[in-house]
């Protein structure tokens, strides 16, 4: 028996590795949130609930079939923030560094599978990006959660406060989610404390483990990675563009009307921030207006960077394609600051889009089927729910609650494609490791496209 699953174990490529850990992850967590002792009420809790929020936690999204606040206990909702310290870091990262604290050495296919986790250059970088991972992560998160104890424990007392300040701050830094107030961020809108510091965390958690190492060390090398820069520019491209739209539709919408000038401008930060695989809601979404609701559901599909604790297709995989096509209008090589854009890169972030398009489609389309849409709504209440799954974001029109099971399935498969990387995900099919290049050429076809 163990030498068939040593044997098994060691037919298995990479991403296959990388997809059954995330696997056997969300399967023990939605065990555990099963037993009546997660619960409040002691009882049991419906299986593919428990394995929803499981794969929501370990998928860092946020999205929930039960109320976080009112369903779990301190047990229950314990076990969420672990799953979600451990979906945001990487299983990976948590297995090696403890093989790291014992004083293990690791064996060369683990190595590899750690490179490939954590989309290090090489195996031995890996092991000194794991180390540096869970070190700024601890950090950022402890002073988060000192910055948000400023206002919780006046408001919910030393102890409740200090829990709260735990879970909030690694919830957002994680880009999960999850809150225990019950309506997420709503009752915030005039605490610009909470707000800044919590949309501060979901921007140091989505920028990126390899941005944050490059620039922190800047001031010693002097230079940084071409990733870190084409990450820096689009990501904040991407979030100031935003923000005048955001300004722009909820002004004349009048969402946030009622609030001062200060309160209206960290509200609609917020909102441009909170998109990008966070899943923080300030305002009931099914409020906004309806070009707020449409740039919202873009900026989920975009996401957050590339070795994150974000989801969707990433920032870099669209500045990718706009390097490619800047580079065919004007009939040069795709390039960035005199560098060369590969080809290899360009395809694959061509097939991330491609992937990306067809499990939101398919799944947009399920869900049509099984779900029931409200006479107030429209399909943005479908396609809200999908592109926030695949996104990682965690933000609902209100369908959450109300998904049949064939629906929640779905949403699992979605979130845990999200999470784990388009590729990974498209790749964990079949072995792909022993591919090679084709003996047989075939003469190229003459298609007429476009």
């Amino acid at each position: 028996m163990i030498r068939s699953i040593k044997s098994f174990l060691k037919k298995r490529t990479i991403p296959q590795y990388i997809a059954m850990g995330f696997a056997s992850t969300i399967f023990v967590g939605a065990c555990l949130l099963s037993l009546p002792i997660a619960s409040r009420d002691g009882t049991w809790t419906n299986f593919l609930d428990a394995l929803f929020v499981a794969t929501s936690a370990v998928c860092v999204t946020g999205q929930t079939t039960v109320n976080t606040a009112a369903h779990w206990n301190y047990f229950g909702s314990t076990v969420i923030i672990s799953l979600i310290e451990i979906g945001g870091l990487g299983f990976m990262s948590v297995i090696v560094y403890f093989f790291l604290f014992m004083g293990k050495k690791m064996t060369l296919r683990q190595r590899h599978l750690l490179q490939e986790s954590v989309g290090a250059e090489n195996a031995a970088d890996a092991q000194k990006l794991i180390r540096y991972i869970v070190k700024f992560s601890l950090s950022v998160q402890a002073l988060g959660a000192a910055v948000l104890a400023i206002d919780f424990i006046p408001k919910f007392g030393f102890l409740k406060g200090i829990y709260f300040s735990m879970f909030h701050s690694i919830s957002a830094f994680n880009n999960a989610g999850f809150d225990l107030f019950g309506n997420s961020l709503e009752g915030f809108t005039q605490t610009p404390l909470v707000l800044l510091t919590i949309g501060g965390l979901i921007f140091f958690g989505g920028l990126g483990f390899i941005v944050w190492r490059d620039l922190l060390t800047f001031k010693r090398k002097k230079r940084l990675l071409i990733h870190t820069k084409i990450t820096l520019i689009t990501t904040v491209g991407i979030l100031i563009i935003s923000f005048v739209l955001f300004w722009v539709s909820e002004s004349r919408h009048g969402t946030f009307a009622g609030l001062p000038l200060w309160d209206q401008l960290v509200n609609t930060l917020f909102m441009a921030i909170t998109p990008r695989t966070a899943g923080y809601a300030n305002v009931n979404y099914a409020f906004i207006s309806p070009m707020g609701i449409f740039l919202t559901i873009i900026l989920m599909f975009i996401g957050a960077s590339s070795g994150s604790t974000g989801g969707g297709a990433k920032v870099t995989t669209f500045a990718t394609l706009f390097l490619f096509m800047r580079g065919v209008f004007s009939d040069t090589q795709p390039r960035f600051q005199s560098r060369a854009v590969p080809m290899d890169r360009v395809i694959k972030a061509l097939m991330i889009l491609f992937i990306g398009i067809a499990i939101v489609v398919t799944a947009s389309l399920i869900l049509f089927i099984t779900e029931t849409i409200p006479p107030e709504f429209g399909i943005e209440y479908i396609l809200m729910e999908v592109f926030s799954c695949f996104g990682t974001v965690g933000l609902t029109m209100g369908l959450t609650p109300n998904l049949t099971s064939i629906g929640k399935i779905v949403l699992i498969i979605v979130m845990f494609a999200g999470r784990i990387g388009l590729l990974t995900f498209f790749l964990s099919f079949g072995n792909h490791s022993d591919m090679k290049e084709p003996t047989l050429k075939y003469p190229e076809a003459n298609i007429l496209v476009g």
